[in-house]
C-alpha cells in the first residue's frame, strides 16, 4: 500500500466523483482508476460501488477512510518535521472560509503566507461555518475561517473579531430612511425576507436573535452565495439582514440600516485540538496573529481620548 493509493482513495471519498477526484490530485481519470483498483485488491474487498449516475463508499471504504486520513496526516507531520529542521516549509496548506470575513483581508492573509513560504501549495474552499468546522476538526482542513460558536473538545478556537449585522433594504423602500431599526419594530413583522443558507451559522443566529425580538421572519427566498442574496434584495425579492461586508457591490442600490441593539458576529479561526497544527497551519496563524495585533493597536491609537502606549524604557 502506497500513500499516494491513499490519497487517491480519500480523494475519491470525499469527492464521490472519479473526474473531481482526479483534478484534485492532477491525474489522468485512467490513473486514478488503476490505483484505486490496484488498492481494491490489497485490501481484497470492493471499496467503492460505481453505477452510471454516482459513487459511494462501500462498508470496507467506510472503514478504511479514517485510517487513511490519520496515514495522509501523519505523512504531511513527518515532511513537516523535516522541513521546519531545514527552514523550509513544503505541501499543502488546506483552508476553509465562510464567505464574509470583514475583519480580516483573507486573500492579502494568504499572498502573505505564500511569499514567506513559496514551497507550500494552497488550497481555499468556502462552505457554511458548521460544514468547515466539522472539516477542521476532522482535520480534512488545516485551518477553518468562521463564525458563531464552537465546540471547545473538537476545536481549539482563536478569536480574530467581530462585526454588526445590518439590515439591506433596497434604495426607495420605505425603512430606507431609518438609521436604526429593532427586530422587535412592527414594521418588519409583514415583510418578506431572503436569507443565507439554512445549514450557516449566520442564518441560525438571526434566527435566535428574531425568535427572542418575537419576530417571525416570512423567508421567501435562500441563496447559497451571499452576493446574490444582496442582488436579491436590491431587485427587491425582500430585505435581509446581513454582514455590512456582503452589501459592498451594491451600495448604490441597497440601503444599509443598523440594528439595535447591536447584533454581533464573531470572527474566528479554529484548528483540530486532538492534533498539533501542521507546520504550515502554525505560520499562517502565525501571520494571522501579527495582522490581528497590528489591527488592534491602530483601532486602539484612534479611539477618542485615547493617550498612545509610552515606549518602555531600557531595561536594567
Amino acid at each position: 500500500m502506497e500513500l499516494r493509493q491513499l490519497a487517491h482513495f480519500v480523494a475519491v471519498a470525499e469527492e464521490l466523483h472519479f473526474t473531481r477526484a482526479a483534478a484534485r490530485v492532477h491525474v489522468v481519470q485512467s490513473s486514478l482508476s488503476a490505483s484505486i483498483h490496484a488498492l481494491e485488491r490489497e485490501m481484497g474487498a470492493p471499496l467503492f460501488v460505481r453505477d452510471s449516475r454516482r459513487v459511494m463508499l462501500t462498508q470496507a471504504g467506510r472503514a478504511l477512510l479514517p485510517a487513511a486520513r490519520r496515514a495522509l496526516i501523519a505523512a504531511d507531520e513527518g515532511r513537516d518535521a523535516v522541513a521546519g529542521i531545514r527552514g523550509a516549509l513544503r505541501g499543502q496548506l488546506h483552508v476553509g472560509a465562510i464567505q464574509t470575513l470583514a475583519v480580516i483581508d483573507l486573500p492579502a492573509l494568504l499572498a502573505t503566507f505564500r511569499r514567506a513560504h513559496p514551497g507550500v501549495t494552497i488550497r481555499l474552499s468556502h462552505d457554511a461555518a458548521p460544514v468547515l468546522a466539522r472539516a477542521a476538526a476532522d482535520a480534512q482542513l488545516d485551518i477553518a475561517f468562521i463564525d458563531g460558536p464552537t465546540d471547545p473538545a473538537a476545536l481549539t478556537r482563536i478569536e480574530i473579531g467581530h462585526d454588526d449585522l445590518i439590515l439591506a433594504v433596497p434604495q426607495g423602500d420605505p425603512l430606507a430612511r431609518r438609521a436604526s431599526i429593532e427586530l422587535a419594530d412592527p414594521a418588519l413583522r409583514e415583510r418578506d425576507f431572503v436569507d443565507y443558507r439554512a445549514d450557516s451559522g449566520l442564518h441560525a443566529q438571526i434566527d435566535v436573535a428574531c425568535a427572542a425580538a418575537g419576530l417571525a421572519r416570512r423567508t421567501v427566498c435562500e441563496a447559497q452565495n451571499m452576493q446574490y442574496l444582496a442582488e436579491l434584495v436590491q431587485h427587491g425579492l425582500g430585505i435581509s439582514v446581513l454582514p455590512p461586508m456582503s452589501v459592498r457591490a451594491v451600495t448604490a442600490q441597497v440601503s444599509t440600516i443598523c440594528i439595535t441593539p447591536p447584533l454581533r458576529r464573531d470572527i474566528c479561526a479554529v484548528v483540530a485540538a486532538r492534533r498539533p497544527p501542521t507546520g504550515a497551519a502554525r505560520a499562517l496563524l502565525d501571520i494571522l496573529a501579527a495582522d490581528v495585533s497590528s489591527r488592534r493597536g491602530q483601532s486602539e491609537n484612534r479611539a477618542p481620548g485615547k493617550t498612545p502606549p509610552a515606549r518602555p524604557g531600557p531595561q536594567r
